[in-house]
Formats: structure tokens, sequence, C-alpha cells
């Protein structure tokens, strides 16, 4: 494996651990504190940056 292949699977990793903590909150129903709102703005944050649209 290069550092490449590592990194891909390192965030992959890292992303499906923010989704995971953010699904955990939301399904428990904590989604009025920090933690919520700390991991929601990563996660949005990591979305649009994926997912922009460049005109």
């Amino acid at each position: 494996m290069n550092a490449l292949e590592h990194n891909s699977s390192a965030d992959f990793a890292n992303d499906a651990s923010l989704l995971e903590g953010l699904y955990q909150l939301v399904v428990t129903g904590h989604t009025d504190g920090w933690e919520f709102e700390q991991l929601d703005s990563v996660v949005y944050e990591r979305l649009k940056h994926t997912y922009a649209v460049t005109n």
C-alpha cells in the first residue's frame, strides 16, 4: 500500500467515524449540544467541498 492509498483509507475511516458520531447523536436525540453542532459543521463543510459545483 502506498502513501496515497493509506491516506485515502484513513480519510474514509475518519469520514465514516464522523458520520457515525453524527448519526448516533441524532438517534439518541442529542442534537442541541456543542458536540452535535461541531460534527454537523465538519460533515457539512466536507460535503460542500466534495460535491461543490464549479462554474
